[in-house]
């Protein structure tokens, strides 16, 4: 570990604890709603209720459906040159933020 690394950790190790603390809960929570979700779903198809609005909650419930994509990546393997010639015509750029990752062990 180079001392640049080590000076960071020494001095921002319960800055790190913290977030790796926070990064846990928000899991949790996510999990906890998930299965609320589910939960409040099954009783609403359970009822036969489509969407609710009160004072507490406006909830739409909508069924599965499936969709139809291109699969880029089989394409540009199995045809790369029709893949090279297609992104060539129809570019799509994307900008991306900087970002943190984090992941809590």
């Amino acid at each position: 570990m180079t001392n640049e690394v080590q000076a960071f950790e020494n001095k921002h190790m319960m800055l790190m604890a913290n977030v790796a603390q926070h990064i846990q809960q928000e899991k949790e929570i996510k999990e906890k709603t998930k299965a609320l979700k589910e939960e409040l779903g099954a009783a609403m198809d359970k009822f036969g209720i489509k969407s609710i609005d009160n004072d507490l909650l406006k909830i739409t419930r909508t069924t599965g459906s499936t969709s139809k994509s291109l699969d880029t990546t089989k394409l540009k393997n199995e045809e790369p040159k029709l893949f090279a010639e297609l992104l060539e015509d129809y570019p799509k750029i994307t900008q991306r933020s900087a970002s943190l990752t984090i992941k809590v062990k």
